[in-house]
Parts: structure tokens; sequence; C-alpha cells
């Protein structure tokens, strides 16, 4: 990492030294989106917060195929296989960064997710000293460039750095005079969405009698939080455990749309092409057609 690392030194260290004079744990995360562009010179970059006790990931910042950054706290997903061995990989043999071949590039802007291609995913745990916090992703788009392994050195010691400072003990949070609560609304929203991850078909009349509001508060305070509705936050929902359970290896569609959380699959496939476009059928022909062994990359 030294080797490779030290012609870009410098500058990350004075880009790292202007976000540790940040007090705002998102405002650092979406400069450190920055830094891995402007600086580093990866190509599109996303970071995603780990919960451990829901075992998913969740939207930060990151940037859509024109390289731009973009909001991406409305985004969650189950920890996949890939997730958990470059997870694996960082503890138990130090590996500072995996890269995996033929992986979706997947761009999220303006609300939808979509596939844009497939290609390499570089994944690089962001780490306390005593757990895992998160996890930065870099690609390269559509270009078909190459990994560089000085730029992902680089990526893995900002994520160090970024790990130092989001140490809920030690670092920028146990720093504050304060814990981050949420507000009112931000805790309706985040109680609906672990609903959400547990039980995606819940409707959202269910959800708003388990949290004792009405429907229409429900939906204002997410829409106010989020930024879409709750309709289509679980769409996107369903749609992303649908083909999460693809990349596993489920083959059988309708059974598949089913454990996503839809009620048909009329209904199922109606969502699934107006947020990806390609109907599910050639979805599933285009991934066993180009899947190939992940290639770990230290």
């Amino acid at each position: 990492m030294e080797r490779a690392a030290r012609g870009g030194m410098a500058s990350l260290l004075r880009a790292l030294d202007e976000i540790r004079a940040l007090d705002d744990t998102d405002l650092i995360l979406r400069r450190a989106i920055e830094l891995a562009r402007d600086r580093i010179g990866l190509k599109r970059v996303g970071i995603f917060v780990l919960d451990p006790s829901r075992k998913v990931m969740l939207g930060t910042w990151g940037m859509d195929l024109s390289c731009s950054v973009v909001d991406e706290h409305q985004v969650i997903y189950d920890l996949c296989g890939t997730d958990q061995e470059a997870l694996r990989r960082s503890t138990d043999e130090r590996a500072h960064f995996t890269v995996f071949e033929d992986c979706p590039i997947i761009e999220h802007h303006g609300g939808e997710t979509r596939i844009a291609g497939r290609g390499w995913v570089a994944k690089t745990p962001i780490r306390s000293r005593d757990m895992a916090i998160g996890m930065m992703f870099n690609d390269a788009g559509l270009t078909g460039a190459p990994v560089d392994e000085a730029k992902q050195a680089q990526a893995a010691i900002l994520c160090m750095m970024l790990g130092s400072m989001l140490d809920p003990v030690r670092g920028l949070q146990g720093r504050r005079a304060e814990p981050l609560f949420e507000s009112p609304g931000q805790s309706i929203v985040s109680a609906t969405v672990e609903m959400l991850s547990a039980e995606p078909g819940m409707s959202g009349g269910e959800i708003a009698k388990a949290l004792n509001i009405s429907q229409s508060h429900l939906g204002r305070m997410f829409k106010a939080v989020k930024g879409m509705s709750l309709v289509d936050y679980r769409n996107r929902l369903r749609v992303e455990k649908f083909v999460a359970l693809l990349e596993r290896g489920e083959t059988n569609l309708l059974d598949a749309a089913l454990e996503a959380g839809f009620g048909s699959y009329s209904h199922f496939h109606r969502v699934f092409f107006a947020q990806l476009h390609v109907t599910p059928s050639d979805h599933l022909r285009r991934l066993n057609g180009g899947r190939r062994t992940s290639k770990a990359a230290r």
C-alpha cells in the first residue's frame, strides 16, 4: 500500500486535514466522496453505512454515471454475499479492499435505482478499531477502465481515516456534546424503514397502525424525510430484494417476486419494468449469461 500510494500521499493528507476540521458527520461523508473523485481520481464512488442489527447497508452519498455527487440517503439494501466477503477479508486477512468482477453497475438517481451494465466493483471497508462502520464502493462506471491498484490503496487510506473519525467511541461522534438523536419525524421514518426491511410486503396502512399514527401523517413524514413517497420507496426496496435473490441463484421469478414482498406477479412485472426498463425474464437471462467468478485483490 505504501509503495502504491506514495505518489499522491501529500495531496491526500492535505485533503484529510480539511475533512478532520469538519463537525458534521454527513458533511464529512459527502466531502469524502468528493475527495475520492477529485484528489484520488476514482471514477465513481459511494459510501454506505452498516446497520449490523438489521444486516442492511444504508446509503449516504454517491455518484451517478456522469460522476456528479448525488444524495443516496433513501437507499437501503440487505447485506449481500460480496459485502460480507469484503468485511471478512478485512478482518481475517487484513485485505484493505476487495475487487469483485462482473457485478451490476448500479446508479441511484432521482429517486430511481437502475442497473446500467456490469463490470468490476471495489469494496473498501470503513472500520474503527473495534467494528465495521460501513463500506466505500467504487467502479469505473461504463468506461471499461481497469482497476488502478495505486488509487485503490489511497482509497483504503481514506477509509482508514474515516473509520477513525466516525468511531462512535473515540472519533467525531464520541466528541460531540450531544448524541446524534433523531427528530420525531426521523424516528417514524427509521421505524418504517426497519419494518419494511423485515417485511417488504407491509402496506402503508399496516405500518401506520403499528406506529399508532394515521396513514396520511406517515406518508407526509416519509416524503419530508426521504424525499420520495412511501409507495415508491417500498417498490424500490422490493425490486432490490428481488434482484438480490436472483444474484444468489434464485431462478423462479414468481417465487422470487413473492419472497420480495409483491402480492402478485402482474404488479411486480409492472413495477420492475418501470424501474429497470427491462423485463424480469430478460434480466435473468442477462444475469445467467454474464456470470463470472469474482476476483479478490489485495
